[in-house]
C-alpha cells in the first residue's frame, strides 16, 4: 500500500482549494462584467458635490434600456450598448453620451454633454446597483416644512439679479418640486430635507441641476445652484402663495440670456 505523507497530503489538498478559489473568482470575474437589470443609485461630480439621481436598468424585447428617474420622471433611453463589459448610452433628443465601465454591479465612467458652440462638458459618473437612496441612506425624522410656494431671487457670480418661482411638495423628508426661471423651468426636482437643509437635483439627460438650500432663523431659503461643471448661482426665497414670475424679466432674459442664468 502507499501511504500519502502528511505535509505532502496538505500540500495536494491547498492546491485543491486554490484552484477552486482560481475558478470561482474567474467565473465571477465573468459576471461581473454583465449590466444586471435593477434599480441603480448614480450619481454625477459637480462643483457643488454630488448630483444623484435614479437609474433603471431594464431588458426588453429590443435589448437593453435606461432609464432617468427623477421623482416622477422616467426618461426612457433606448439607444443602448453594452459589449466586453463597457456601457454606452445615447440620450434622447441630443447628442449627449453616458459611458461606463462594469464592474460587479458597479459603474464606473462619464457623461459627455454638448453645450452650445460645440463645447463638450464632462461629468464624472458612477452607480450602485440595488441601492434606491437618493442623498441620505438614512433619512431624518425631525425636517423642516418647505411645501408651498416661493419667490426666489438668484444672484450670479458676477453679481447680476433675477427672479424665479418654486413650488415644493413635502411628504415627511422626500421633496419634489418645479422652479421657474426667466431663461427655463426646473421641472422633476426630486431630494429630501434634512434638518433644516433641503437637496434637490435632476438629471435627464440634457439638464445636470444641483440645488442646496438651508431654512434660515426667518423661515427664508438660503443656498446655491449649480448647472453642470461650469454654471453656478446663490440664491434666496421667502414663502409667497401668490408667487408669480415677472413677464418683463422673461423678455429681459430672452433678448440677454448671459444677464440672468448661468445654465450650461
Amino acid at each position: 500500500m502507499i501511504r500519502t505523507h502528511a505535509p505532502c497530503a496538505r500540500l495536494l489538498a491547498a492546491s485543491a482549494i486554490l484552484l477552486a478559489v482560481a475558478a470561482l473568482t474567474t467565473a465571477c470575474g465573468s459576471r461581473s462584467r454583465e449590466l444586471e437589470p435593477g434599480t441603480y443609485r448614480a450619481v454625477l461630480e459637480l462643483p457643488g458635490g454630488e448630483l444623484p439621481f435614479g437609474l433603471d436598468v431594464a431588458r426588453e424585447e429590443r435589448g437593453v434600456v435606461l432609464y432617468l428617474v427623477n421623482g416622477e420622471e422616467r426618461v426612457r433611453v433606448t439607444e443602448v450598448t453594452v459589449a466586453d463589459g463597457r456601457l454606452t448610452a445615447t440620450m434622447p433628443g441630443y447628442e449627449n453620451t453616458l459611458t461606463a465601465e462594469v464592474r460587479g454591479g458597479k459603474l464606473a465612467g462619464e457623461v459627455s454633454l454638448l453645450r452650445v458652440g460645440g463645447e463638450r462638458q464632462v461629468l464624472t459618473f458612477r452607480a450602485e446597483a440595488g441601492r434606491a437612496w437618493r442623498f441620505f441612506a438614512e433619512p431624518s425624522t425631525d425636517n423642516a416644512d418647505v411645501t408651498g410656494r416661493w419667490s426666489v431671487t438668484f444672484t450670479s457670480d458676477q453679481g447680476n439679479e433675477s427672479p424665479g418661482v418654486a413650488e415644493f411638495t413635502q411628504s415627511f423628508e422626500a421633496v419634489t418640486g418645479t422652479i421657474l426661471t426667466p431663461s427655463g423651468d426646473h421641472r422633476f426636482l426630486a431630494g429630501e430635507v434634512r434638518g433644516d437643509e433641503l437637496y434637490l437635483s435632476r438629471f435627464d439627460g440634457a439638464s445636470a441641476d444641483l440645488y442646496k438650500a438651508r431654512v434660515d432663523a426667518d423661515g427664508h431659503l438660503v443656498g446655491q445652484y449649480w448647472a453642470g461643471r461650469t454654471g453656478h448661482q446663490t440664491f434666496r426665497a421667502e414663502r409667497n402663495p401668490g408667487a408669480v414670475l415677472d413677464t418683463g424679466a422673461v423678455e429681459t432674459a430672452l433678448k440677454d440670456p448671459a444677464a440672468s442664468s448661468t445654465r450650461p
